[in-house]
């Protein structure tokens, strides 16, 4: 089992953190499935379910006082005597909170925002440890035959945190409040549902006891945004008086009531946020649920730390539980009695030309992308920086194996030099001639490790095999993007991580499909536009499946993005958690449900 061959890159990896999902890929992922079952059990995992992801981007709230603020408590009902409750405390510690705001509107899809607001929120639509939508607060959910209404049916009984209970009107309150027609002039900081809101036509009250959801264009992807699968967290909430209102939501922020497995009991901003275990949370068997997604223990402390170093001291010494980690703090972690559990699919690599639609650049021929692509070493990447267990060397940019629509005709190309060359050759670049500067753009990620010795490395293998300048830049982030939306960086390579997601077909859609996007623009394409179309408008499942397919099949094949591979997320996990079973596609901590301490 490998995880570093280079023991002297001591990088840290804090896993949060920001995600810029108009820069790099477009807007939500979300998930998509026509109906769910009735029956409020888990059912199995079913292959012909689509699901989804998002792309999300960090936004920016108001300040409070590091004042702990109390917060009401859930009312507690019996609970079953088959259920086993730790007493004690889980310590968790990242390195990103967000804006520590609690309605998503005001937060946008920063992870760091959903290390607690997956916590604290329960969403429409829960989901399997595989990644497919089951019924959640919505015991079914349906897609009508033109696929612009999805309709949710409430479950009577499911309880907000305070012991009142989730209304229609909540749910109603809360879809319009993220997606509503207006919502979009108003939550600048959530570009996923802006995205949505503009593609709205209305959400109403369509019986007593269910919502429909209207846009102005076939979406079958919406009840993704709304489940556990995505990677936003769109959680219930109790309606407020008026949509849009600043004012409400900053009282909100002071006392958040929501409905998810635990309760806020005491928050400290930019300290720790405290939470006690929901014993009414719905997911239950006493609401006909043949699984408990209850905690099993009784509170748990969520810190903020953003230095690693700090954070696996704190494992050490029995002081923290859960913390990202990076893999040079493996041994220390083992060294203090703990291990690595490795989240799966949490972040691919995007590497992409960029600019190539202007006959300018010579990134415009398809090539001389493909010849960067065949040039590209990813084993080389794997063996020298990772090992097996950490990068796999499948799928192709966000397509993931357990993406929507992945086939294994989309891998990555192998490494293969001397047809790098004679691609090269026959688009007028012989041995490399005219083809440089390449200039590859990338900084030091809080998503993925040695993400800048990965370029580098990449760029000494260009260097080497096509006989052409190689610069790598390594800059912030944020003004790395700003440059790329301005149209800088166009004829140069983009490095980084972006997160996997379940779904890419609204990202596919907005990066692919839209001829009128101006700002980080792929391709002049009227066939690929036409296609990527056309597939947004399959209704038909197994239809769907290979429309999508084939245009991955399309995309991979024209390399506006070079395949390279996926990283599982490393987290230091201490002796106390006996059991944890993170989900896939998450940067964030998942699947609280199934952490267990010892006793």
């Amino acid at each position: 089992m490998k995880y570093l061959r280079k023991p002297h890159l001591l990088l840290s990896l804090i896993l949060s953190l920001s995600l810029v999902l108009a820069v790099a890929c477009g807007t939500a992922a979300p998930a998509e499935e026509p109906a769910a079952p009735a029956a409020p059990a888990a059912p199995a995992a079913s292959s012909s379910s689509e699901t989804s992801s998002t792309a999300p981007s960090s936004g920016s709230g108001t300040s409070a006082s590091a004042a702990p603020t109390a917060v009401p408590q859930a009312q507690a009902m019996a609970e079953p005597k088959s259920t086993e409750v730790h007493p004690g405390k889980l310590n968790i510690m990242v390195g990103d909170l967000a804006n520590e705001r609690f309605d998503i509107a005001y937060v946008g899809g920063s992870p760091g925002g959903a290390n607690y607001g997956r916590i604290l929120h329960a969403m429409l639509i829960s989901m399997t440890p595989q990644t497919e939508m089951i019924p959640g607060i919505a015991e079914e959910w349906d897609l009508s035959a033109d696929g612009l209404t999805t309709t949710f049916t409430i479950r009577e009984g499911a309880k907000f945190h305070d012991g009142s209970d989730i209304r229609p009107e909540d749910v109603l309150w809360t879809l319009r409040n993220s997606f509503g027609p207006g919502a979009h002039e108003h939550h600048t900081a959530d570009s996923t549902g802006a995205a949505i809101s503009r593609l709205m036509e209305s959400i109403e009250l369509s019986a007593p006891n269910q919502v429909a959801v209207k846009t102005q264009r076939p979406f079958v992807a919406f009840s993704g945004n709304v489940s556990e699968i995505g990677d936003k967290w769109y959680g219930m909430m109790p309606e407020r008086a008026g949509l849009y209102d600043e004012a409400a939501a900053e009282a909100y922020d002071l006392a958040p009531i929501a409905a998810g497995p635990m309760s806020l009991t005491e928050h400290v901003r930019a300290s720790v946020m405290s939470f006690e275990r929901f014993d009414d949370f719905y997911y239950q068997p006493a609401n006909g649920f043949s699984e408990d997604k209850r905690v099993k223990f009784q509170s748990l402390d969520l810190h903020l730390v953003p230095e690693e170093a700090t954070r696996v001291a704190a494992v050490r010494s029995g002081e923290a539980d859960i913390v990202p980690a990076s893999l040079d703090a493996q041994s220390q972690i083992e060294a203090g009695g703990g291990r690595l559990i490795f989240g799966q699919e949490g972040v691919y690599v995007l590497a992409k030309p960029l600019g190539c639609f202007d006959p300018q650049y010579p990134c415009s021929d398809k090539r001389v992308r493909q010849a960067l692509d065949y040039a590209l070493n990813k084993e080389l990447l794997r063996d020298t920086l990772y090992g097996d267990e950490v990068f796999v060397v499948k799928g192709w940019s966000v397509i993931t194996p357990n993406t929507y629509g992945y086939t294994t005709a989309i891998d990555p190309r192998p490494f293969d030099p001397d047809k790098a060359r004679a691609l090269l050759a026959e688009a007028g670049y012989p041995n490399g001639e005219g083809l440089g500067p390449l200039i590859i753009n990338t900084w030091t990620s809080t998503g993925m490790p040695y993400q800048v010795e990965a370029a580098q490395l990449v760029g000494d293998t260009w260097k080497r095999e096509l006989n052409v300048d190689v610069e790598v830049r390594v800059s912030d982030s944020t003004g790395t993007k700003k440059r790329m939306a301005a149209g800088e960086l166009d004829g140069q390579i983009l490095w980084r991580e972006n997160e996997a997601r379940k779904n890419a077909t609204i990202n596919t859609s907005s990066g692919y499909g839209d001829p009128e996007r101006e700002i980080n623009k792929t391709h002049e394409d009227p066939e690929i536009f036409s296609q990527v179309q056309a597939a947004m408008n399959v209704l038909d499942l197994d239809d769907r499946q290979k429309a999508w397919e084939d245009v991955y099949m399309r995309l991979h094949d024209e390399s506006y993005e070079l395949g390279v591979g996926y990283v599982n997320i490393p987290w230091g996990v201490g002796p106390r958690v006996t059991t944890w079973e993170p989900y896939p596609f998450s940067l964030w901590i998942s699947a609280v449900h199934t952490i267990t301490l010892e006793e």
